[in-house]
C-alpha cells in the first residue's frame, strides 16, 4: 500500500488568502497592521482532511488557530467555529 507522505496542497491565490484575514480582521476586531499568517499543513489528526490550515495571529499573546481545510475551502462560518472554539479552549484549566 502506497502511502504519500507529502500530499499536493491546493492551490490558494492571494485573493483567497486575503478573504479569509480580512474575515479574522473582522471578527477578532484587530488592527489590519496585525501580521496574520496562514499555513496549509498536512493534517495528523485521525479522522481529519489530509490539509488543514493553520493560522498565526501576531497579537499578545500570539494565537494559533486551526481550520480541518485548505484555504480555499474555508468560508466565513468556519472562521467564526475556529475562533469560538479556540477561545472556549483557551479559557479550559
Amino acid at each position: 500500500m502506497f502511502i504519500d507522505l507529502f500530499p499536493k496542497k491546493p492551490a490558494v491565490s492571494a485573493e483567497q488568502s486575503q478573504q479569509v484575514k480580512d474575515w479574522l480582521y473582522e471578527i477578532l476586531r484587530i488592527d489590519h497592521q496585525t501580521v496574520i499568517s496562514l499555513s496549509q499543513l498536512q493534517c495528523q489528526d485521525s479522522g481529519c482532511p489530509p490539509i488543514q490550515t493553520a493560522i498565526a495571529i501576531m497579537t499578545s499573546p500570539h494565537r494559533v488557530i486551526r481550520i480541518h481545510k485548505a484555504i480555499p475551502d474555508i468560508t466565513y462560518a468556519d472562521v467564526v467555529q475556529a475562533i469560538a472554539a479556540n477561545k472556549n479552549n483557551s479559557t479550559k484549566s
